[in-house]
């Protein structure tokens, strides 16, 4: 024997396919309701019919995909199918709002969103410092580089610009046009500056609640770019440190496969001093390291473990630090 049920039915049927019991969803019906009873069959739960039923057969299995296998089963009448489009439009209603507690996809927006201000902001603030040397060549264009945008921002016109920078007046002035056009370039550099300012602290904000421990160790803002990378938090936990130690290096492992030497480290890992700033010879030997301790605390932040202190922190860096210092020069070449 075996219980087939839907949203609408249940019935128990022998071995020959005959039906020996059934249940019918009661009158009241409604669009919400029947959402509800979607999603529970979606989990894999029996209908509450169908647990009627295991009740009075206890011998009887359970077969979710009875019902669409059985040629005898029940046509939808118009309504049925009318009730069910609008509970379809409910449960995705429900989905995308229940998706709004996924940490991991909140982090996947900010961390790629703040991806994608910083590379337009580079692009757009360099444009700016070109633009502003080429009209004040006076400038210091590295010592005074954060101070342009800023001041062409703000200014009414090229000359006043030169003075909030301290530089002479240009001999050739742009037009009133290209005045605009420039000074619109450095406003859009200022406001992509602001809001990348804010990504980034709610980025910060989110890894510091949602993996605390890995964000002591390398940044929160480096915790979310490895969580992002790996593609949530429970699969950054499950992965080898091995994996982690390359995690978004893909130029460098291409280019492994075609017979280039293989990636040391990750650019996350790679962004922190103890790996940047230690000699070439002994990044791989920190990087992996590092990506061992990385491993260990994205597993005690998923599973509910203690999170680490600043003491536990510093004492793993000082561990990083002797590594680099045991090898002060490069290996001898045989």
């Amino acid at each position: 024997m075996e219980i087939r049920f839907d949203w609408r039915v249940a019935r128990v049927v022998d071995k020959d396919g005959t039906v020996l019991d059934q249940m019918d969803w009661g009158p009241t019906r409604s669009p919400s309701a029947l959402a509800s009873r979607l999603a529970d069959l979606q989990s894999g739960r029996m209908s509450p019919e169908g647990r009627a039923l295991k009740g009075r057969f206890p011998d009887a299995e359970a077969n979710p995909l009875g019902a669409i296998e059985d040629p005898d089963w029940p046509e939808k009448t118009p309504e049925e199918q009318e009730m069910f489009s609008q509970a379809s439009a409910i449960l995705a209603r429900r989905g995308v709002a229940e998706s709004a507690g996924d940490k991991d996809r909140r982090l996947d927006m900010l961390s790629s969103s703040s991806v994608e201000l910083r590379a337009a902001w580079t692009t757009q603030e360099a444009r700016s410092v070109e633009w502003a040397g080429l009209f004040l060549p006076d400038l210091d264009l590295d010592g005074a580089r954060s101070e342009i945008p800023p001041a062409i921002s703000s200014a009414e016109s090229i000359d006043s610009a030169a003075e909030a920078l301290g530089v002479n007046e240009p001999t050739h002035k742009p037009s009133e046009a290209e005045w605009e056009a420039m000074r619109s370039q450095a406003m859009g550099v200022v406001e992509i500056s602001t809001r990348l300012e804010s990504n980034e602290e709610a980025t910060k904000q989110l890894a510091r609640e949602y993996i605390p421990t890995l964000s002591m160790l390398v940044g929160p803002l480096g915790a979310a770019r490895l969580v992002v990378l790996a593609g949530g938090r429970e699969r950054l936990a499950r992965m080898p440190s091995g994996s982690l130690q390359v995690l978004g290096a893909t130029g460098a492992m291409a280019a492994h496969r075609r017979g280039a030497p293989p990636p040391k480290h990750s650019p996350v890992l790679f962004s922190m001093p103890l790996v940047s700033r230690s000699p070439r010879w002994v990044r791989g030997k920190v990087s992996r390291f590092l990506a061992g301790k990385c491993s260990i605390a994205v597993r005690v932040d998923h599973f509910d473990g203690e999170p680490w202190g600043e003491e536990q922190v510093a004492e793993i860096h000082r561990e990083a630090e002797a590594i680099r210092d045991k090898f002060p020069k490069p290996p001898k070449r045989g």
